[in-house]
């Protein structure tokens, strides 16, 4: 759908050519253009990665950038990857099923304030968070039980990571500590060593000499990077 986005159409119109005909009933592509329609109440912020579709950047780099904007701005799955998935991943936990998800669903909820969640809707977001994970690389599997992966980043995908991180952080320097890299289950020192070998082949300007840190980004921003790859 993004792919063959007309920046110059409304987000419905853009929505129903792409959409349009796709699904098996009326109901699931409402209920599909619904969602969609909810994660695109700010097109600007989404643009750089309606851009790196239409670029023709790889499904699978494009979905690696997608899952750090989820993480950002979706809850409560940005928490249960930051906070949980990449802790029990750290403590060396190999596989997961959503019964073990339970306890984090029910402290989400009372730390919210909200209303109470039955037994049902605890098990049933516990389920929606380790799909999502999975959709988006996370987790592997295709039983019950999911096994945590080691997604890692293409090239191009970890710029678009280095942009953004640096946008939200306010600078360059801090994006390479930042805890956002949790996302894709990055430690700060395989960003680090990532930005050595990336450096090597002149794609960033990474300087190091003992505890000084120099980092040039290669763009003004996200969006800027991803209007050069569609260029």
């Amino acid at each position: 759908m993004f792919s063959q986005w007309d920046f110059g159409d409304t987000v419905d119109r853009n929505l129903a050519r792409g959409l349009g005909g796709q699904f098996r009933t009326a109901g699931w592509e409402k209920e599909v253009r619904s969602t969609i329609r909810a994660r695109l109440a700010d097109v600007d912020a989404i643009r750089p990665l309606i851009q790196l579709s239409k670029s023709g950047m790889s499904f699978h780099d494009w979905r690696d950038c997608y899952r750090l904007w989820i993480t950002l701005t979706e809850q409560p799955y940005g928490m249960f990857v930051m906070e949980w998935l990449h802790d029990e991943r750290e403590r060396g936990r190999y596989q997961i099923r959503a019964e073990e998800v339970r306890p984090f669903v029910t402290a989400v909820w009372r730390g919210e304030r909200k209303e109470t969640i039955s037994e049902y809707g605890v098990i049933r977001t516990a389920r929606d968070l380790l799909k999502t994970a999975h959709d988006l690389g996370l987790l592997t599997g295709a039983s019950s039980l999911k096994t945590l992966a080691h997604p890692g980043l293409g090239d191009s995908a970890f710029v678009f990571h280095l942009l953004l991180i640096a946008e939200i952080e306010g600078s360059a320097a801090k994006a390479i500590e930042s805890r956002y890299w949790r996302s894709a289950f990055m430690a700060p020192s395989e960003v680090h060593n990532t930005l050595l070998r990336l450096h090597q082949y002149r794609k960033v300007d990474y300087q190091v000499a003992g505890s000084l840190i120099q980092l040039s980004l290669p763009y003004a921003n996200s969006l800027a990077f991803a209007e050069a790859v569609a260029a």
